[in-house]
């Protein structure tokens, strides 16, 4: 998207500050690195926590994603004269700013209450990314608008193939002219659980008839080479709709303006995923017992943390860091959080297992 609209808007890119390809696809490897294990379901979780602990920024993966890059990552880099090693990984102003999905510390924008990008403790950091920034206080990059557009299509066209091939999105029901029953179960449990929808809800119908007319399989996945064919096809034809409706803006309110018939297909993509997968029984039963492991992970850590001898529970990379932090009871939770929040779905459970006793 980056190199699209340098072909056809590099005047206007210049004139909003400049465009970097290189950053634009730094921050899209970069963006998720701050979800804990089992994603949304553990981040809130962590986020409660934190607050019962007196944290008052407690936990968003968006601002653990900056934090990462910022503090928590070792490079290379050392600064001179001194020889200190530069906390983080060193990035350019223009890249940490690219990855502010939420470009507000917690508080700072009463719209998006539950979204911030940093927390406190890496706010200088954070004043020194912003202070270049050509736009008002509160709007994202260039570079930061095509990750998170980037993101959405990810979201919307990829997930959304990944279920169908799973079985778990009927595509081939939703698409038949008998599957009438179907369709209107999905509209009424999404606009009972989106009321903000309703005043929409016949452009959001109107789109969800465009992407049926462009997916023409009438038939459960099989695997069949002639179905891949027209699974890619579809993908494709989407990724490629919605790239090319992301186009810069003349004026310097937001950097870029994206048509709204792709907003539109994009968010009933999104929820196809959220009714078919996200909001099911299974998932749900599931993550109950993923809070539990989280919550228990955190209650164990957090003890070990506050008692010097129990400190072997740690690596040793985080030991050295908790005793950089023995006075600091703040720090020590978020110390505890950022072990939990860096380990993958399997350590997690493993973890829990072990330290519990539980089989």
């Amino acid at each position: 998207m980056a190199e699209k609209i340098l072909r056809e808007q590099a005047k206007e890119a210049e004139e909003h500050g400049g465009l970097d390809p290189d950053v634009a696809e730094a921050a899209g490897l970069a963006h998720d690195l701050g979800h804990p294990p089992f994603g949304h379901i553990a981040e809130e979780t962590l986020d409660e926590l934190l607050r019962t602990q007196g944290v008052q920024d407690g936990f968003e993966g968006n601002a653990q994603s900056f934090r990462i890059l910022t503090k928590i990552a070792v490079s290379d880099a050392m600064s001179s004269p001194s020889q200190k090693s530069i906390p983080g990984l060193n990035l350019t102003r223009g890249t940490l700013n690219a990855v502010l999905k939420y470009p507000w510390l917690h508080g700072q924008n009463d719209a998006k209450k539950n979204k911030w990008g940093a927390y406190f403790d890496e706010q200088e950091v954070f004043d020194w990314v912003r202070i270049r920034q050509p736009f008002p206080p509160g709007v994202k990059s260039i570079e930061a608008e095509l990750m998170d557009w980037a993101d959405d299509i990810t979201f919307a066209v990829h997930d959304l193939i990944d279920f169908f091939r799973a079985g778990q999105i009927p595509l081939e029901r939703l698409g038949d002219p008998g599957g009438l029953a179907e369709r209107e179960a999905f509209f009424e449990e999404v606009f009972t659980r989106c009321p903000e929808l309703l005043g929409r809800r016949s452009l959001f119908e109107d789109s969800f008839e465009n992407i049926l007319t462009l997916f023409y399989m009438d038939r459960r996945y099989t695997g069949s080479r002639e179905q891949r064919r027209h699974i890619w096809q579809f993908s494709t034809v989407l990724i490629s709709r919605f790239v090319e409706a992301i186009k810069l803006r003349t004026d310097h309110t937001s950097p870029v303006m994206i048509e709204e018939f792709a907003r539109d297909e994009v968010r009933v993509l999104k929820e196809l995923t959220w009714h078919y997968v996200i909001v099911h029984n299974d998932l749900a039963t599931g993550q109950h017992g993923q809070q539990r492991v989280i919550r228990e992970l955190f209650r164990i850590f957090l003890g070990a943390a506050e008692r010097k001898r129990d400190w072997k529970l740690f690596p040793l990379s985080l030991r050295e860091q908790l005793a950089g932090a023995a006075d600091d009871s703040r720090l020590l939770v978020r110390i505890v959080t950022d072990h939990i929040a860096g380990m993958t779905e399997k350590e997690a459970i493993s973890q829990f297992r072990t330290l519990t006793g539980a089989a």
